[in-house]
């Protein structure tokens, strides 16, 4: 849905990707005893000042567990980034009031999410999708942010296919006069509760280039304001989703983005869902043929 841009907010003050060969390979053995190619002996050795412990092993064993293949260039640009000294972890969680096939489809298709939202809400959010398989996307909320994003897994090991997702991006951020980048490791989990809502978790990762910086990043104010701005994404989300779930259609007539004969299938296909049809989070990619996602 807007995971994409859910985590922007926490990539504007983080470190801009640098691709570590030691701290991939270190963060690989010390944690996972995972032997990865092309890793010299001294490449896996411990990294100094960082202490592999169970707190900091976390994130490696829960790609692990989410059934990320190990040995994809992916996992190791992952490895690279959370094998490094500093990072910082925001988690937010909550409760939207939809339903999990409406969640399932406002995922599936990303875009029409977007266009939803702007006939409800007057604004500019736009995803596209940059790859034939739609694993990977860009993301703006028409203003300050935006970001590309990779959908690197879309289940914990199969067991809730749709509800256990790995993100892996890299955002854009101006703030007063700076241009801000960085780039970030999330793990979003979303469970049914009843037949209306679903509860989610998003954990996101993001690593501080210096100690200046991570200091900053760990600050309860600093962390106040991030959770405010998820917050008002969110409440974007649940505010459109409520007024056309209450019937209401004027906005969606007025819409210019939703006359396209593609999203006008969309929004039949969204009003069965709301009507109670069902669609499971991944249902796009069964059509296709396969999940295009990363196992």
């Amino acid at each position: 849905m807007r995971v994409a841009l859910l985590f922007l907010i926490l990539l504007a003050s983080a470190n801009a990707f640098a691709y570590d060969k030691r701290t991939m390979c270190s963060g690989a053995k010390q944690c996972l005893d995972l032997e990865v190619r092309d890793c010299s002996a001294a490449d896996k050795k411990k990294v100094s000042r960082v202490k592999y412990d169970q707190k900091f092993c976390a994130p490696f064993l829960e790609i692990k567990k989410r059934g990320v293949l190990l040995d994809t260039e992916i996992s190791k640009e992952m490895f690279s980034l959370l094998g490094q000294k500093y990072r910082a972890v925001y988690v937010t969680e909550g409760v939207l009031s939809v339903s999990p096939g409406m969640v399932g489809y406002l995922f599936d298709n990303m875009p029409f999410t977007a266009k939803l939202i702007n006939a409800y809400q007057e604004s500019s959010y736009s995803i596209k999708y940059t790859t034939p398989n739609r694993r990977v996307f860009s993301g703006s909320n028409g203003r300050s942010l935006s970001g590309d994003f990779i959908w690197v897994a879309q289940d914990s090991a199969k067991a809730k296919v749709g509800f256990r997702n790995v993100f892996f991006g890299v955002g854009r951020a101006k703030i007063l006069k700076w241009h801000l980048h960085g780039t970030a490791v999330a793990f979003l989990d979303m469970d049914p509760v009843g037949k209306d809502k679903v509860r989610y978790k998003l954990t996101a990762i993001v690593f501080p280039g210096n100690t200046v910086l991570n200091s900053i990043m760990q600050m309860s104010a600093f962390k106040g304001i991030v959770e405010e701005k998820i917050d008002w994404i969110i409440n974007d989300i649940q505010r459109a989703s409520k007024r056309y779930i209450d019937g209401e259609r004027e906005p969606i007539l007025k819409s210019a983005e939703l006359k396209t004969e593609i999203e006008k299938q969309h929004l039949k296909e969204f009003e069965s869902v709301v009507r109670g049809a069902p669609w499971t989070l991944g249902d796009y990619f069964k059509k296709k043929g396969n999940d295009g996602l990363s196992r």
